[in-house]
């Protein structure tokens, strides 16, 4: 008997009872408990807070870092260069039009900030180097050079960046159109027709019209978007197939069987092209090959007339010194030749 209520009296104390304020009796381990539980929710509501917080931060790093360098750079030096920067955008006349087709999405003022600092590394970088070598004069010379070819270098490279883009859309244009055409034929809209080239694999084109589909977003018509994309870019393949889709929206006509002769007409001019070049290529290596195997023997037959005669016109050194010279000389320009002929496909 005494071991039982001396259990009793234990149990007493570790279960209390309380009274609710309705009157119901609450065990106090079970309020216990229900607290633990609710800390534990709310510990668990933090940590998915700190997880999506930390997602977020995550997410927009990794937007950060798809930025192109060139766009990260203009915003990190703009703020110490920004007065220099503004008066050099002024001053090169045509910058904001070359960007634009260059689809740099990076305003005028910033672009002339990553110039200058750009120049500036670079004419810093190739000081240290010639100082390693030449004068004091002579590398400081040699890093103010450096530092005004960068800094046109820069001025040049959306002009460069929008001429390729010329020539990658000449490239894609006739599978485009051919696209363009089969869609129409099949009953589907222009503007549907438009955000499947954009979607697909066509590189610079489907960039290009792209743009036109936001264009049209934001509120233009579709002549207004494709004129728009007809200033940007300098195709002349691209600009007959959006006067032929402009006529088509206003007067009306069989857009799809337009396109598909576009598209013919684009891919015969491009192997007229091809074929031109690849005959002037040959007649170029004949060339090469004639002068490669003329010198050597011009030069053979007067070392040896000079030898002959007493006189030395030309001694066998000054021979292979001239023939070093001359067919490096030779083979660079005919590089250059066929660089300067081969057709923009």
């Amino acid at each position: 008997m005494i071991k039982i209520g001396g259990a009793t009296h234990r149990v007493g104390q570790v279960a209390r009872v309380t009274k609710g304020p309705r009157g119901e009796k609450v065990d106090e381990v079970t309020r216990r408990l229900r607290e633990l539980k609710q800390l534990e929710s709310l510990r668990e509501e933090e940590r998915a807070e700190k997880r999506k917080l930390r997602g977020e931060k995550i997410w927009e790093e990794r937007a950060e870092l798809k930025r192109p360098l060139s766009e990260r750079l203009s915003d990190v030096l703009y703020n110490p260069l920004k007065r220099p920067a503004q008066r050099l955008a002024k001053f090169f006349k045509g910058l904001d039009v070359d960007l634009y087709k260059a689809n740099l999405r990076i305003p005028p003022e910033r672009y002339a900030a990553l110039m200058i600092g750009t120049s500036i590394i670079v004419g810093f970088s190739a000081f240290i180097l010639m100082i390693l070598f030449l004068p004091v004069l002579f590398a400081l010379v040699g890093g103010v050079l450096a530092s005004m070819l960068a800094l046109v270098f820069g001025k040049t490279r959306p002009g460069r960046m929008a001429k390729a883009r010329v020539v990658e859309v000449n490239r894609m244009i006739p599978y485009a159109l051919r696209h363009m055409a089969t869609h129409l034929s099949a009953g589907i809209g222009l503007p549907e027709t438009m955000t499947s080239i954009s979607k697909a694999d066509y590189g610079v084109l489907s960039e290009e019209f792209g743009r036109v589909i936001r264009d049209m977003h934001t509120g233009m018509s579709t002549e207004e978007a494709l004129a728009t994309m007809d200033r940007r870019v300098d195709s002349e393949p691209l600009r007959r197939a959006i006067r032929q889709v402009q006529r088509t929206l206003r007067t009306g006509g069989d857009l799809a069987n337009i396109l598909k002769m576009l598209a013919d007409e684009t891919a015969f001019e491009m192997r007229m092209k091809l074929r031109d070049y690849t005959q002037s290529l040959n007649m170029l290596t004949m060339m090469y090959m004639f002068a490669s195997a003329v010198i050597p023997a011009m030069l053979l037959v007067m070392i040896t007339v000079g030898s002959s005669m007493g006189g030395a016109v030309l001694t066998p050194t000054s021979a292979a010194v001239l023939f070093l010279v001359i067919l490096p000389f030779m083979l660079f320009y005919f590089v250059m030749m066929i660089k300067r002929f081969e057709p923009r496909l």
